[in-house]
Protein backbone atom coordinates (compact mmCIF):
# COMPACT_ATOMS: atom_id res chain seq x y z
CA UNK A 1 0.00 0.00 0.00
CA UNK A 2 2.76 2.50 0.83
CA UNK A 3 4.22 1.48 -2.87
CA UNK A 4 1.30 2.80 -4.75
CA UNK A 5 0.26 5.58 -2.59
CA UNK A 6 4.56 6.65 -3.19
CA UNK A 7 3.97 6.09 -6.36
CA UNK A 8 0.52 8.17 -6.74
CA UNK A 9 2.51 10.96 -5.29
CA UNK A 10 5.39 11.28 -7.51
CA UNK A 11 2.45 10.62 -10.54
CA UNK A 12 1.10 13.94 -9.17
CA UNK A 13 4.50 15.51 -8.80
CA UNK A 14 5.42 14.20 -12.66
CA UNK A 15 2.33 15.90 -13.57
CA UNK A 16 2.54 18.80 -11.09
CA UNK A 17 6.38 19.92 -13.01
CA UNK A 18 4.58 18.79 -16.59
CA UNK A 19 1.78 21.55 -16.11
CA UNK A 20 4.20 23.90 -14.99
CA UNK A 21 6.88 23.48 -17.68
CA UNK A 22 3.89 23.73 -19.97
CA UNK A 23 2.48 27.08 -18.73
CA UNK A 24 6.25 28.58 -18.99
CA UNK A 25 6.25 27.16 -22.75
CA UNK A 26 3.20 29.01 -23.32
CA UNK A 27 4.09 32.22 -21.74
CA UNK A 28 7.27 32.22 -24.10
CA UNK A 29 5.01 31.28 -27.09
CA UNK A 30 2.75 34.01 -25.57
CA UNK A 31 5.68 36.27 -25.40
CA UNK A 32 6.80 36.01 -29.21
CA UNK A 33 3.35 36.40 -30.19
CA UNK A 34 3.38 40.23 -29.14
CA UNK A 35 6.54 40.93 -30.57
CA UNK A 36 5.78 39.25 -33.41
CA UNK A 37 3.09 41.15 -33.08
CA UNK A 38 5.03 44.19 -32.61
CA UNK A 39 7.14 44.35 -35.30
CA UNK A 40 4.33 43.82 -37.80
CA UNK A 41 2.47 46.44 -36.29
CA UNK A 42 5.99 48.23 -36.84
CA UNK A 43 6.39 47.33 -40.74
CA UNK A 44 3.02 48.59 -41.32
CA UNK A 45 3.39 51.88 -40.42
CA UNK A 46 6.37 52.25 -43.51
CA UNK A 47 5.58 52.56 -46.71
CA UNK A 48 8.69 51.53 -47.57
CA UNK A 49 11.73 50.69 -45.77
CA UNK A 50 15.10 49.45 -46.66
CA UNK A 51 18.51 49.40 -45.07
CA UNK A 52 19.17 52.85 -47.02
CA UNK A 53 15.71 54.44 -45.79
CA UNK A 54 12.36 54.27 -43.84
CA UNK A 55 8.97 55.65 -44.92
CA UNK A 56 6.98 56.33 -42.64
CA UNK A 57 2.52 55.98 -44.28
CA UNK A 58 1.31 59.11 -44.96
CA UNK A 59 -1.88 60.33 -45.99
CA UNK A 60 -3.14 59.84 -49.76
CA UNK A 61 0.61 58.21 -50.80
CA UNK A 62 0.73 55.07 -51.42
CA UNK A 63 4.01 53.13 -53.07
CA UNK A 64 3.88 51.93 -56.69
CA UNK A 65 4.06 48.36 -57.91
CA UNK A 66 6.99 49.26 -60.47
CA UNK A 67 7.17 46.15 -63.03
CA UNK A 68 10.40 47.79 -64.50
CA UNK A 69 14.41 46.31 -64.06
CA UNK A 70 14.77 49.51 -62.09
CA UNK A 71 12.87 48.20 -59.35
CA UNK A 72 15.31 48.27 -56.70
CA UNK A 73 17.17 51.78 -58.10
CA UNK A 74 13.55 53.56 -57.95
CA UNK A 75 11.08 53.47 -55.40
CA UNK A 76 8.09 55.48 -56.36
CA UNK A 77 5.17 56.87 -54.57
CA UNK A 78 1.77 58.39 -56.04
CA UNK A 79 -1.20 60.68 -54.09
CA UNK A 80 -3.61 61.55 -56.76
CA UNK A 81 -1.59 63.40 -59.75
CA UNK A 82 1.39 63.80 -57.39
CA UNK A 83 4.33 61.52 -57.87
CA UNK A 84 7.69 60.66 -55.97
CA UNK A 85 10.61 59.13 -56.98
CA UNK A 86 13.03 58.06 -54.23
CA UNK A 87 16.54 56.36 -55.63
CA UNK A 88 20.15 56.45 -54.14
CA UNK A 89 23.42 57.36 -56.14
CA UNK A 90 27.41 56.88 -55.20
CA UNK A 91 28.68 59.41 -53.08
CA UNK A 92 31.67 59.49 -55.43
CA UNK A 93 29.38 61.89 -57.12
CA UNK A 94 29.42 65.57 -55.85
CA UNK A 95 26.21 67.43 -55.37
CA UNK A 96 26.99 69.76 -58.13
CA UNK A 97 27.38 66.88 -60.66
CA UNK A 98 24.46 64.82 -59.49
CA UNK A 99 22.26 68.29 -60.22
CA UNK A 100 24.03 69.26 -63.63
CA UNK A 101 23.24 65.56 -64.33
CA UNK A 102 19.44 65.53 -62.97
CA UNK A 103 19.11 69.33 -65.34
CA UNK A 104 20.42 67.32 -68.56
CA UNK A 105 17.86 64.18 -68.02
CA UNK A 106 15.19 66.66 -67.56
CA UNK A 107 15.24 68.33 -71.32
CA UNK A 108 13.50 70.97 -72.06
CA UNK A 109 12.82 72.72 -68.85
CA UNK A 110 13.73 75.89 -66.96
CA UNK A 111 15.36 76.09 -63.63
CA UNK A 112 13.18 78.24 -61.36
CA UNK A 113 15.02 77.34 -58.18
CA UNK A 114 18.46 76.14 -56.80
CA UNK A 115 20.29 75.84 -53.29
CA UNK A 116 22.31 73.45 -52.85
CA UNK A 117 20.86 70.27 -51.53
CA UNK A 118 17.71 71.68 -53.92
CA UNK A 119 16.92 72.32 -57.24
CA UNK A 120 13.01 73.26 -58.76
CA UNK A 121 12.64 72.80 -62.44
CA UNK A 122 9.33 73.54 -64.75
CA UNK A 123 8.94 71.62 -67.97
CA UNK A 124 8.51 73.43 -70.78
CA UNK A 125 5.69 71.10 -72.47
CA UNK A 126 2.40 71.41 -73.17
CA UNK A 127 1.15 70.86 -69.58
CA UNK A 128 3.66 72.08 -67.82
CA UNK A 129 5.30 69.81 -64.85
CA UNK A 130 7.02 71.29 -61.54
CA UNK A 131 9.67 69.13 -60.75
CA UNK A 132 11.45 69.37 -57.03
CA UNK A 133 14.55 67.66 -55.70
CA UNK A 134 15.65 66.99 -52.95
CA UNK A 135 19.37 65.95 -52.43
CA UNK A 136 20.49 63.39 -49.41
CA UNK A 137 24.05 63.19 -48.18
CA UNK A 138 24.81 60.03 -46.61
CA UNK A 139 27.75 58.43 -45.21
CA UNK A 140 27.87 56.00 -48.22
CA UNK A 141 25.13 57.59 -50.55
CA UNK A 142 23.36 60.10 -51.63
CA UNK A 143 19.58 59.99 -51.78
CA UNK A 144 17.69 62.00 -54.42
CA UNK A 145 13.99 62.23 -53.93
CA UNK A 146 12.28 63.97 -57.32
CA UNK A 147 9.01 64.97 -56.74
CA UNK A 148 6.56 66.25 -59.97
CA UNK A 149 3.70 67.75 -60.15
CA UNK A 150 1.36 69.17 -63.01
CA UNK A 151 2.41 72.99 -62.45
CA UNK A 152 -1.35 74.39 -61.76
CA UNK A 153 -1.71 71.97 -59.37
CA UNK A 154 1.33 72.29 -57.16
CA UNK A 155 0.59 74.78 -54.92
CA UNK A 156 -2.46 72.43 -53.90
CA UNK A 157 -0.49 69.02 -52.84
CA UNK A 158 2.82 71.40 -51.64
CA UNK A 159 1.25 70.25 -48.31
CA UNK A 160 1.31 66.67 -48.77
CA UNK A 161 4.71 66.59 -50.84
CA UNK A 162 6.27 68.43 -47.59
CA UNK A 163 4.08 65.95 -45.33
CA UNK A 164 5.63 62.91 -47.47
CA UNK A 165 8.97 64.38 -47.58
CA UNK A 166 9.30 64.38 -43.47
CA UNK A 167 8.30 60.89 -43.25
CA UNK A 168 11.24 60.00 -44.99
CA UNK A 169 14.14 58.96 -42.70
CA UNK A 170 17.60 58.25 -44.36
CA UNK A 171 20.17 56.29 -43.01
Amino acid sequence: MRYRAGLMLLFFMFLFVLGACQNNGNEGTHLDKEKSTEQKQEENNYLYESEAVKVTKTLGWQQQDSSSKYVEENIIFQNGNVKAVLTFVSKEKSLDEIKSELKSSFRNSEKIDETEKYLSLISNRKESIRIDIYLHRGEEQTGILIFMAPFEDYKTNQTSIEELKKNIQYF
